[in-house]
């Protein structure tokens, strides 16, 4: 099953391997705003990430969906890899690593 994630004061989780994932405050224990269904994701195995007022998530069948980090989460964009993955994705200053079945992929934010 994925890990939480903490991220600043909010705690985010996935519901068993399916694509809702529930928000919430981790002082008050309150779900902010309720569990959101990841739509275009299928199973997830991979934990969430977070960085830059993100949160990341990557579905086994290699979709990819990113959240704003606020008060009232949305979805900002939705992108679909040709590969499987179980791992979660690793942060590094301005880059981030999926590794799928079949490659390594270096994800990187221009400087």
């Amino acid at each position: 099953m994925p890990s939480p994630l903490l991220y600043d004061d909010a705690l985010y989780y996935l519901n068993h391997f399916q694509s809702v994932l529930t928000r919430v405050n981790a002082q008050t224990g309150r779900d902010q705003p309720g569990p959101m269904r990841l739509g275009g994701l299928g199973s997830v195995f991979a934990s969430p990430v977070g960085a830059a007022g993100r949160v990341y998530v990557i579905g086994r069948d290699g979709g990819a969906v990113v959240i704003s980090h606020a008060d009232e989460p949305r979805v900002l964009a939705f992108n679909q890899l040709d590969d499987s993955f179980s791992a979660s994705p690793a942060l590094a200053e301005r880059e981030m690593y999926l590794r799928g079945q079949r490659y390594l992929y270096c994800i990187a934010q221009d400087p």
